[in-house]
């Protein structure tokens, strides 16, 4: 009977198990988390923030699923290291997990940025729900909480102030290195359509500079700036992105470059051991190049493959896709594959400054290789037939017209484009 260890409990692990108990029912499995609380998704926890959900509504599975699919749950606890001679997991506790199969799907960490002062300050991440819950703390400290400085306009930062800002009413500052919001997800024109919805809002935006110095100062902050200018603030938020999980593997002989390395069949350079998820680095669709894509529908195609082939089957991933939607400071923010102009592509923009809504669709030689769009949620709704024609390599070229308009009809696209 084949002995299954599973290092993370979140979209890629789970995925996993339920690939795995579709090919063997019997097959011991061993799910480690080193969270302490219920699987949950963590692309919902700016909704624990804002207090719009509870935590039974973000909770992925509960204990009647472990139990129905005979999964030993280990939680409080991660893994220290690896001895793939031995096949073997040892703990942070010092306990030693035999497998025969094992999935490091151990995620990933916040980003910490080389600020002096930032380790001992006490600064609020937002990567786990413990970090929500020091936010949400630090937010509602009583009337001390009067300003919020923002390390970070990237992805996890902006949710992270978008679900704040509902909850508590302080004066919100944001400091960015580019020279634009959300640099990683979104074109220039797209960044400074979501940077005039912040500002509608009242946040300070302040582009092209770094933090360099945080202090404690009087029950607060003093944040200085590369530029030298200088802000006090009573909370002080870092969002400069995550870093794959993977520094216990050091020394394991397994194959790192950002992530872990893997092939298309989620399989590591180690027979036995496979990867999924944010610590994983396997190969982008479009570019073909290794990427690490941290986003929940990569986790979960990545765990079912690798789920699949520990459980002997043999199937490929063909590369993950970068893919993005969400709902910020009142308007819908999606990107979906390639977003920047380079040369070779064709970009197809619809723009309307009055409303702010933007869109860009990129063709390359015809075919839709990405796509941005900011507006409303109507706006971004069929992105799914998007992202289906970037994975088909579907030829467009002779409906350019049809996608001018404020409005496209994706589903007639797709439709005229398959037809004979």
């Amino acid at each position: 009977m084949t002995h299954y260890v599973i290092l993370g409990s979140s979209a890629a692990g789970l995925s996993a198990v339920d690939a795995i108990r579709q090919r063997d029912r019997s097959g011991q499995i061993t799910l480690i988390s080193r969270e302490p609380d219920a699987t949950y998704s963590r692309v919902a926890l700016p909704y624990i923030l804002s207090k719009e959900k509870t935590m039974r509504q973000i909770t992925l599975q509960g204990p009647d699923y472990f139990k129905a699919n005979n999964v030993e749950l280990v939680t409080g606890v991660g893994a220290a290291s690896l001895d793939a001679k031995t096949r073997t997991a040892r703990l942070e506790d010092g306990r030693d997990i035999g497998y025969d199969k094992l999935l490091i799907a151990t995620g990933s960490l916040s980003r910490v940025p080389p600020v002096q002062g930032i380790e001992d300050a006490g600064v609020c991440y937002h990567w786990t729900l413990a970090d929500t819950r020091k936010l949400a703390a630090s937010a509602s400290g009583g009337a001390k909480a009067k300003s919020c400085f923002v390390i970070g306009a990237g992805f996890i930062s902006l949710l992270t102030v978008s679900a704040l800002i509902k909850a508590a009413a302080l004066k919100y500052t944001v400091v960015e290195i580019a020279d634009q919001v959300m640099p990683q997800l979104l074109d220039q024109q797209g960044g400074r359509a979501l940077e005039r919805g912040m500002r509608e809002k009242g946040i300070e935006v302040l582009l092209g500079d770094s933090v360099t110095a945080l202090e404690r100062w009087n029950g607060g902050y003093t944040v200085t700036l590369k530029s030298g200018r200088t802000h006090q603030a009573e909370m002080v938020v870092c969002g400069t992105g995550v870093r794959p999980n993977v520094d216990f593997l050091k020394g394991s002989g397994i194959e790192l470059g950002r992530g872990v390395l893997t092939n298309e069949r989620q399989e590591t350079n180690v027979p036995g051991i496979y990867a999924a998820g944010d610590c994983a680095e396997g190969l982008d669709f479009l570019s073909g190049e290794r990427a690490v894509h941290a986003i929940w529908p990569t986790a979960i195609d990545q765990g079912r493959v690798a789920g699949a082939n520990m459980a002997g089957d043999s199937q490929t991933y063909p590369g993950s896709l970068s893919w993005n939607v969400t709902e910020l400071f009142g308007l819908t923010s999606a990107s979906v594959g390639e977003f920047r102009d380079r040369p070779g592509l064709e970009p197809i923009v619809f723009h309307n400054p009055a409303a702010n809504i933007y869109r860009k669709l990129l063709l390359d030689g015809g075919r839709i290789v990405g796509a941005v769009v900011i507006g409303r949620a109507e706006h971004v709704q069929d992105l799914g037939v998007v992202q289906a024609m970037i994975r088909r390599r579907t030829d467009v070229s002779r409906f350019r017209h049809w996608m001018q308009g404020e409005r496209i009809n994706y589903g007639m696209l797709a439709f005229e484009t398959v037809r004979k």
